[in-house]
């Protein structure tokens, strides 16, 4: 009895939350430390002090500084994003299940519903047509 409802596939999110996760992880915020540590320690201009030079480390050295923070901030973007669907996909699951509680009351309160209406025909059609004990109507 019942429409077995709607039911939303999740699974496709959670691998989603832990590819991203896994990635970020294992692959992206290493390779940004590794990336980043030879970027930090270039002897740019060490031996000449002109005015030129002293400005053009200081652009990159303020370019590293952006770039860096550009990195930590995809990484960052890329946990919440993981975070995010784990949370939609606990909440579509959170969610079915109500909505199959819930379907289940409906279903029990409708069987009840029809049950008690089955009865009170069945009452109804036995005082409308009395019966004697061997089983055989009494004609009104």
């Amino acid at each position: 009895m019942g429409d077995p409802g709607i039911n939303v596939e999740t699974g496709g999110l959670t691998k989603f939350a832990t590819d991203v996760r896994a990635d970020v992880d294992n692959i992206t915020e290493p390779a940004v430390g590794r990336a980043t540590l030879p970027l930090d320690s270039v002897p740019f201009g060490a031996q000449n002090a002109s005015g030129g030079v002293h400005a053009a480390k200081e652009r990159y050295a303020r370019s590293l500084t952006a770039s860096t923070e550009n990195l930590s901030n995809f990484l960052a973007a890329a946990r919440l994003l993981a975070a995010a669907a784990e949370k939609v996909a606990a909440e579509f699951d959170a969610t079915d299940a109500r909505s199959a509680e819930g379907t289940k009351r409906v279903e029990q309160a409708l069987f009840s519903a029809a049950e008690e209406a089955r009865r009170a025909r069945i009452a109804a059609e036995q005082a409308a047509h009395p019966r004697y004990p061997n089983g055989k109507a009494v004609a009104l």
